[in-house]
């Protein structure tokens, strides 16, 4: 896009060629995907794959939101070893105490679970052409990414045959329905070639079959993996089958062809094809509790097959058109919500993604691609997270590996958390329902953890969880305090609930609340039998961690473990306040919300240290990692939006210096983050920054450095899909900040609060704010061209671009125009501004 054409924002993402899309919304490559990383993903939340185009094919590395390890009884398992909880908690409150930091850390120890269950790999569906003959596709490979239409397109031509004129052109064309629960895959050549289908899984086969134009297979999955961390001698081990917790995953795909097929021991050979269309179904017997998918009800693996059967025969019974049509309608009501347009050099012809991105690492400017990066977040959140499936893990839907990094599970100490940031801010609210589903199931088992483990009331949630809703703290006797014993993810997950609720109206807010509060009450009740008093009658959190940190005990060696971190008590009044604020709307009157409104007061306050920064610790003490990537202590300013640190200016400062004295580099989640605390401090500058660390190209090993790969991928490194997210959420933080402070109060906007210098011109459509209201946005030489704002109900708004706040009346579903009221000039044909 050049960037005359920036801020014009047309009904759908489409460019001025063709009708090609625009290059926000698409990702171009050029040459076959080497690894993973370089795969194009797709998906519906609950099927997913990663396209690794090639010279002469494509590999569909298929995923499906069912299939992980373990079982319904792998929580039960996990609780099994800490069966002297209450007293391990007691030594450990004892000796932090007297000061005895690691008589404390050996107690905490003795909480420790076995790891989580992982999420698993289902089979690579591998769809190879050639000519007759068994000769190789070769030439250029060119891959696409069409964000609009959710479609991955590989396009290359035939050895001796290339270019499209000598009809050797091969185009591969996939995408995923979620109405119909489907993948297909389409291969058009230009000349009659040879199609070979294999379809083969990463664990145990127990079925595979080919009957006339049905392919299917089945594959009995583990009982236990082990994190690739841990080191156990015997990682992966599956059930006996003849068992009956054991459970099974399987695929089916629909061939339809004008080729011969002809049966392969892997597959099937389709001769002189020219036309292909391949429809898949995948599934898992006894799926996880919280998902809907297609296994629920089948126990066998001839159960799943004839379910997956059904399955693709319904969607080719209906016609793929059809299919086709219903998929767009689907996902582009979501994907189109929200446009940005950013100005940007114009693309040149050939140029690929990893070009724009190498081109900004090496200094030139192209805001259009944080667009297109805003835009690719909001893609990937669709494609992993919808209902009827289980929240996107740490690599969303898309995973090839047995023992995936950290298990590609739910790390409930931030990450988790961040793949939801962009979910209400960006109008994809219907993405965040498989999260408040899986809250249930967390909540469930958290209740008999609080019970065995700690001796306590509620619920409690520690930092790893997975599909069954593990819920006690991980380590197996082994794990450092700093990760596996913080029980304060409850907390923290509750305010998505209140989220949600915050950004709705009516009898949908009541309805959200109503549902959030059993959850509520549940964490409260923990944290009440958490919150103890010292000798002094203080009240604190004992044990305490800084997710992931340490700090320099008095021995010189690093600790984890002490009392009432910033993090948790940041934590702990955001739940207080929260369900006070529940209690309200819903007329509830129940002690509780009393009790721990005041046992949260009586917490230590936000202090400054030493050093000028926001205090990490109870107590002034040496930072074992002064550059470490978690910044829980700043949890209080994003995204709780706690009103000590917004309006108390010198913790503002102290917030600014702890950002400047951690320094920016660290991994692309952590970067993410500290995007969205610049911008909550309005630091434009330092944003800037942030945005071009997140979009340079991921670097090789392991380190804490983050980037992208060339498929767009947020690096940690491994890639993660927080970073993804939590950039979306980052630049909308960047346009646009809200506060709803209740019923009948207004609704507090700060328009492009946090403008990067470089974005000096552009526009952005449907950002939503708390208190239901959309806001249109377009602006031109860092100023305000033009708000259009559209309040669901009447609402009275409060809104400011600079200097002091102009309230509006924003009535239902009518666009009120701010721009004027707040000095910038009134876009044509808009209504002015009704303000007082």
């Amino acid at each position: 896009m050049s960037e005359e054409q920036a801020g014009e924002l047309p009904g759908g993402p489409t460019g001025a060629r063709d009708g090609e899309p625009a290059a926000e919304h698409v990702l171009r490559l050029r040459g076959p995907a080497r690894t993973w990383e370089e795969s194009l993903p797709v998906g519906n939340g609950l099927l997913g794959a990663g396209c690794a185009g090639r010279a002469g094919g494509e590999l569909l590395s298929l995923n499906d939101t069912t299939a992980w390890s373990g079982g319904p009884w792998s929580p039960a398992r996990a609780e099994a070893r800490t069966v002297d909880g209450p007293a391990a908690l007691a030594d450990a409150r004892r000796a932090l105490a007297s000061g005895a930091v690691r008589d404390a850390e050996r107690h905490l120890l003795r909480l420790q679970s076995p790891w989580t269950q992982a999420f698993q790999p289902l089979a690579d569906l591998d769809v190879a052409v050639g000519l007759p003959g068994g000769e190789a596709g070769d030439g250029d490979v060119e891959r696409v990414l069409d964000l609009d239409s959710a479609t991955a397109t590989t396009r290359y031509a035939l050895r001796g045959l290339a270019g499209p004129g000598a009809g050797g052109a091969v185009e591969h064309r996939t995408w995923v329905s979620h109405p119909d629960h489907v993948l297909v895959h389409e291969v058009r050549a230009g000349v009659p070639a040879d199609v070979r289908l294999r379809l083969a899984g990463p664990h145990p086969a127990a079925t595979s079959d080919l009957t006339g134009a049905l392919l299917t297979a089945t594959w009995l999955l583990p009982a236990d993996v082990a994190p690739a961390h841990a080191g156990a001698p015997d990682p992966v081990r599956y059930p006996d089958p003849a068992q009956p917790e054991a459970r099974w995953t399987g695929c089916a795909v629909h061939v339809s062809t004008d080729g011969r097929p002809e049966p392969t021991p892997d597959g099937v050979l389709l001769r002189g094809a020219r036309t292909t269309t391949l429809v898949v179904a995948t599934a898992s017997t006894q799926p996880p509790p919280s998902s809907s998918g297609d296994g629920t009800g089948t126990r066998t693996p001839a159960e799943l097959t004839a379910r997956l059967t059904a399955r693709v025969r319904a969607a080719r019974a209906r016609g793929l058109d059809a299919v086709r049509r219903d998929q767009l309608a689907d996902h582009r009501d979501l994907y189109r919500r929200v446009e940005l347009r950013l100005p940007g050099a114009p693309v040149p012809a050939g140029g690929t993604l990893p070009d724009r991105v190498a081109a900004c690492a090496a200094g030139r400017e192209d805001p259009a691609l944080a667009a297109l990066a805003f835009h690719h977040g909001r893609y990937l959140l669709i494609a992993s997270s919808r209902p009827g499936g289980l929240p996107a893990t740490l690599q969303g839907i898309w995973n090839r590996q047995l023992q995936p990094p950290w298990s590609s599970n739910y790390t409930l100490n931030i990450n988790l958390q961040m793949a939801y940031w962009p979910v209400h801010t960006t109008a994809l609210p219907e993405c965040a329902e498989p999260l408040h589903d899986f809250l249930d199931v967390l909540a469930a088992q958290g209740t008999r953890t609080a019970a065995a483990v700690y001796g306590a009331r509620g619920w409690v949630a520690h930092h790893n969880s997975d599909a069954w809703g593990h819920s006690a703290a991980v380590g197996d006797g082994g794990g450092d305090a700093a990760w596996a014993n913080w029980p304060m993810a409850g907390p923290w997950l509750c305010t998505h609930l209140l989220e949600a609720a915050r950004f709705s109206t009516g009898e949908q807010r009541l309805l959200l609340l109503r549902r959030a509060w059993p959850l509520l009450r549940g964490a409260a009740s923990f944290c009440l039998d958490w919150i103890v008093r010292d000798g002094a009658g203080r009240a604190l959190t004992s044990p305490s961690t800084s997710p992931e940190n340490h700090y320099v005990a008095a021995d010189g060696a690093p600790a984890a473990a002490t009392t009432s971190t910033t993090a948790d008590v940041a934590l702990l009044h955001a739940l207080a306040a929260g369900c006070a604020e529940a209690a309200a709307a819903l007329g509830r009157d129940e002690p509780w919300v009393g009790e721990l409104l005041a046992a949260t007061a009586a917490l230590p306050p936000h202090r400054v240290d030493a050093q000028g920064r926001l205090a990490e610790w109870a107590e002034d003490v040496a930072d074992a990692e002064p550059h470490h990537r978690h910044v829980s202590h700043l949890v209080g300013l994003f995204p709780l939006d706690a009103a000590q640190l917004r309006d108390h200016a010198q913790l503002r400062a102290a917030v600014a210096r702890t950002l400047d004295l951690r320094g920016a580099e660290s991994t692309g989640w952590s970067l993410a983050w500290k995007l969205a605390l610049r911008a909550r401090l309005r630091q434009p500058e330092h944003a800037a920054e942030l945005v071009r660390m997140l979009l340079r190209p991921a670097a090789g090993g392991a380190g804490h450095r983050g980037g992208v790969y060339p498929n767009l991928w947020s690096a940690h490194p491994p890639f993660q899909l927080d970073g993804n997210l939590g950039f979306t959420a980052g630049v909308a933080e960047l346009l646009l900040q809200s506060r709803w402070e209740g019923p009948g109060a207004p609704v507090h906007l700060d328009l492009l609060p946090a403008l990067p210098a470089a974005w000096h011109r552009g526009a952005v459509r449907g950002l939503r704010a708390r208190g239901g209201v959309a806001v249109d946005l377009t602006w031109r030489d860092g100023r305000l061209v033009s708000a259009s704002l559209r309040a669901q109900q009447d609402t009275d708004v409060l809104v400011r671009r600079t200097g002091a706040p102009v309230l509006l009346r924003c009535p239902a579903g009518e666009p009120v125009e701010a721009a004027g009221a707040l000095g910038g000039p009134l876009a044509a044909g808009s209504p002015g501004a009704s303000h007082t």
